[in-house]
């Protein structure tokens, strides 16, 4: 069964062939804001001009953490910073209105890294063709796609996990967490996760997870209650005092996956938490690494995405999505990230 949650139904007077652009207004200090850090703006739409373009529509636009830090003016993970004045990018699935490419007609459904705007012509060796006979259009910007591949890789590559080994989650109810959560529990682990609502937590339990809500217990004390014998892998995607806490509990040998660290990314350098018990990386043997999805090849990357598919259809991999609907929700998804409003993955339907 496919599982997605749509909130703010309201849906924009746009008219039908309008092109509008989502920009950088100015960088935010902070946390960004909505009216402040975004501008929604109207742009020429491009047309055809060379052989192997298309034209696309974006029919789904993917907000995702990481783009905080690509809003500070300096290089962020493997790329650029975004420009003020210019659309923001990432992930987004289209649909092909006119073609110039053999590869691609119109009508297909393609998926891309590409800026934000309701109209691009672009290259059409660029993009991937989907099937949604097999999984439906969401699930490529969320389980089958980013999300499940930030999970997927990291889990077999830096993770090793082995059955019967506890694992803890943080964040479990995001689009990465929950991913990682089921690969996880079917290595044959067991899986403990947090989570910010009890909404999230039942969620979590749903799906066999043993949950907790972080805001209403110790992190200290849940830790001790559901990893008695300790804890030999940390997925870890808050950082901070939550990452400090934890490695009081891992075992010899664990292993930390550093995917992301949401609760320090809206701070200065200066003002990020500074974790004070890193000796024990050292008394403990433990292991600490982070990633980004360019250290995976191509082939790694591609036998990944067919095992996520199989586990989706299998019915192994249950993730759902919070959707907003209409371009002009943009920066409100993407506000909404750092507030807790997604339950699974934060997509704007256009």
């Amino acid at each position: 069964r496919v599982s997605c949650r749509i909130i703010n139904l309201d849906m924009m007077a746009e008219g039908k062939g309008e092109n509008l652009a989502c920009l950088l207004k100015k960088r935010p200090v902070g946390a960004p804001s909505v009216e402040e850090t975004f501008e929604i703006q109207k742009v020429a739409k491009p047309s055809l001009s060379e052989d192997g373009q298309v034209l696309i529509r974006i029919l789904m636009i993917s907000v995702d953490p990481y783009m905080r830090g690509r809003m500070n003016d300096n290089k962020s993970y493997f790329t650029a910073p975004f420009e003020v004045g210019k659309p923001l990018s990432g992930g987004v699935a289209a649909e092909v209105v006119e073609s110039r490419s053999a590869d691609l007609k119109p009508g297909d459904k393609v998926l891309g890294f590409l800026p934000w705007l309701k109209y691009l012509v672009v290259a059409a060796n660029t993009l991937r063709k989907l099937d949604t006979s097999v999984v439906p259009l969401e699930k490529y910007l969320s389980s089958a796609g980013y999300s499940g591949l930030s999970s997927y890789l990291p889990i077999k590559y830096i993770a090793a996990p082995k059955a019967g080994e506890t694992v803890f989650v943080t964040g479990g109810a995001g689009a990465v967490g929950s991913c990682a959560c089921q690969i996880f529990f079917s290595y044959g682990c067991k899986v403990i996760s947090c989570a910010g609502s009890a909404e999230k937590v039942k969620w979590l339990q749903d799906l066999g997870i043993e949950a907790f809500n972080y805001k209403e217990c110790a992190l200290e004390d849940a830790l001790m209650k559901f990893c008695p014998k300790g804890i030999d892998i940390y997925w870890d995607n808050v950082g901070g005092e939550m990452l400090e806490t934890t490695l009081n509990h891992m075992n010899n040998f664990g292993r930390v996956v550093c995917c992301g660290m949401i609760s320090q990314y809206n701070k200065a350098p200066k003002d990020r938490y500074g974790i004070k018990n890193l000796f024990l990386v050292v008394t403990k043997r433990l292991k600490l690494q982070g990633f980004i999805m360019s250290d995976y090849n191509e082939e790694q990357r591609v036998a990944a995405t067919k095992e996520l598919i199989r586990l989706i259809c299998g019915g192994k991999l249950k993730t759902t999505e919070t959707i907003m609907n209409g371009f002009e929700k943009v920066p409100e998804a993407f506000c909404g990230l750092f507030t807790g409003k997604n339950l699974g993955k934060m997509l704007v339907k256009i």
